[in-house]
């Protein structure tokens, strides 16, 4: 669940970890902050978490059925180098890489499916969510939720 880049050059990556990206186009600007980096036949992969007003976006998973522990997880889009476009780094901030628990994982090849992830993301964190310990049974918990931007780093 944390990020690991054994056998990954993350020098040759265009944007660095805890770098915090705005993207933007004539409709939309919107901020996420790069977590991790993954590489495979489609090419390199940027992992960012969405962020809306200083929060991150993330969920809460039971640890297990007896234990209603949670464990707090981050949500990352996985953009595809070539569809890092239209965007700046707007800042950089010390992330504890041991903090960093990766939840949902989602491709983007394209602006508009960043766009579409942040979206949806934005969404899903509007409805009320399911206490950790309870749903554990259910089809279809809610489990996204924002954590502070303080929480990750060093």
């Amino acid at each position: 669940m944390q990020p690991d880049w054994t056998g990954l050059e993350i020098e040759n990556f265009p944007v660095k970890f805890g770098q915090i990206l705005k993207f933007r186009n004539d409709s939309t600007e919107l901020m996420a902050i790069v977590l991790d980096f993954s590489e495979d036949e489609g090419g390199q992969w940027i992992g960012v978490s969405f962020i809306d007003q200083n929060r991150l976006f993330g969920r809460q998973i039971p640890s297990g059925i007896i234990n209603t522990k949670c464990l707090d997880l981050l949500d990352l889009t996985y953009i595809q180098k070539d569809a890092l476009i239209n965007y700046e780094v707007v800042a950089s901030i010390t992330v504890n890489k041991t903090k960093v628990g990766i939840g949902s994982q989602s491709p983007a090849t394209s602006f508009s499916e960043i766009i579409r992830d942040f979206e949806r993301g934005i969404e899903q964190r509007k409805k009320e969510q399911t206490p950790c310990d309870k749903g554990i049974t259910d089809l279809n918990p809610v489990r996204e939720c924002y954590f502070d931007v303080e929480k990750i780093k060093n």
